[in-house]
């Protein structure tokens, strides 16, 4: 009886040390005032260990080298996974990057979500975008979806204004350089296109 409740009494720790410490272990690397680079992003991968996705990473991020005023974020879980939050832009004009890039086998897989603001309401957006299907409106979001089956949350927050959120998948094979995705679409925005499910 003892043994049992020494072994329930160390199971009770284990999972209580795990409940609070593993979201510790997400540790994040950087606060990067602009211009946060895609360069320097590698490096702080390199130096979480998370060395295999240099192309990846530079792919998915080389907007922030063209605008000059990104603003950046890094964490990792382990050496397996790196995630990469970063803004850029203007006011009415911006751009957000949430993305996370995970070694898969002899691949890299990467996994975003996106944010930008369109100077115009999501109407019009649409009338000129007809790819963007309405699937159904939900308060204050509209859900469409394209022909390559992306989806993508439209929002206008103020009158004239529409912030569109999609998700992209990317898998990067052997040669880095080349992406791999199931789907293609494309968001307009003088700041930012994807292509991906």
């Amino acid at each position: 009886m003892a043994k049992r409740i020494e072994r329930l009494t160390k199971n009770l720790f284990h999972a209580l040390f795990s409940y609070f410490t593993i979201p510790l272990l997400l540790i994040p690397l950087l606060f990067q005032s602009p211009p946060a680079q895609a360069s320097n992003l590698i490096k702080l991968a390199h130096k979480a260990g998370f060395n295999k996705c240099d192309q990846a990473i530079n792919a998915e991020f080389k907007d922030l080298d063209k605008q000059g005023n990104a603003i950046a974020s890094t964490g990792y879980f382990n050496n397996r996974s790196f995630n990469i939050m970063a803004t850029w832009g203007s006011e009415g004009d911006s751009v957000w990057k949430n993305t996370t890039f995970i070694k898969f086998g002899r691949s890299c897989l990467a996994y975003s979500v996106i944010g930008i603001t369109y100077q115009e309401a999501c109407s019009t957006y649409q009338k000129k975008n007809p790819e963007w299907s309405e699937i159904q409106k939900l308060g204050d979001f509209t859900w469409t979806k394209n022909e390559g089956g992306v989806s993508a949350i439209m929002k206008e927050p103020s009158e004239g204004r529409c912030e569109i959120t999609y998700r992209v998948h990317q898998n990067y094979g052997n040669q880095l350089g080349k992406s791999k995705s199931k789907s293609k679409a494309k968001v307009s925005n003088s700041k930012s296109s994807a292509k991906g499910s």
